[in-house]
């Protein structure tokens, strides 16, 4: 968040996108997530929820929208073990009393809030593939539980400083250097710009001043 913005801000943003309404004409909008995982076993046990946390999650949230940021919800991504769709619906039953609590918190606040379950497939002893459920195999029981994966829908208002600030940053950069085949922007820490890099190179060091960027990460 202290990018380019004068550092009154130390926090950061999991997830920025930059969304093209429809149609076009009304040009461009923000969406801005935090983001939890957790782990769900085969058999439907989970690891990681993270179920008594919810109001430092809220405080989190609620600096995204002091920063300035127009869309404000959190994501909980649940990573599935392998096999988990073939014998189980979503959600499994250790996670419906967690996501209730955090729908009344989250509504009270008018953030957004979205499910996001996933597997890997296996090769071997290795990942191989990804398998998303974009709607569960049976709806979520009783209000205020819905049927589909986005939960809540976020309240939003136009961006404002220093979010706006940020997102311009951002988009000067990529309009610059954008239609460059392989390329990811990253920003880095040491020397505080926005660098490109090539990803098909693996090459992940600052080209301005070669500080590792794994590491930084």
């Amino acid at each position: 968040m202290d990018l380019g913005t004068g550092g009154e801000f130390k926090s950061d943003i999991d997830i920025l996108a930059r969304l093209r309404n429809d149609p076009p004409a009304y040009g461009w909008f923000y969406r801005t997530w935090e983001v939890k995982v957790s782990l769900i076993c085969r058999d439907g046990t989970c690891r990681s929820l993270k179920a008594g946390k919810i109001e430092k999650t809220v405080n989190q949230l609620r600096t995204y929208r002091k920063f300035g940021c127009p869309d404000v919800s959190l994501l909980d991504a649940y990573i599935c073990e392998a096999g988990y769709f073939s014998k189980n619906g979503f959600p499994p039953d250790a996670l419906v009393r967690p996501v209730s609590t955090k729908i009344s918190e989250l509504r009270c606040e008018k953030f957004g809030y979205q499910l996001l379950p996933f597997e890997f497939g296996k090769n071997g002893d290795a990942d191989f593939g990804l398998h998303t459920l974009a709607f569960p195999k049976r709806p979520f029981r009783g209000p205020p539980f819905q049927h589909s994966l986005p939960l809540l829908r976020a309240s939003t208002h136009e961006p404002h400083h220093p979010f706006s600030k940020l997102a311009a940053r951002i988009d000067d950069f990529f309009e610059k250097h954008y239609g460059k085949p392989n390329q990811q922007i990253i920003f880095c820490r040491r020397c505080r710009r926005l660098q490109l890099i090539c990803m098909k190179n693996g090459d992940y060091v600052c080209p301005e001043c070669h500080a590792d960027l794994v590491i930084q990460s």
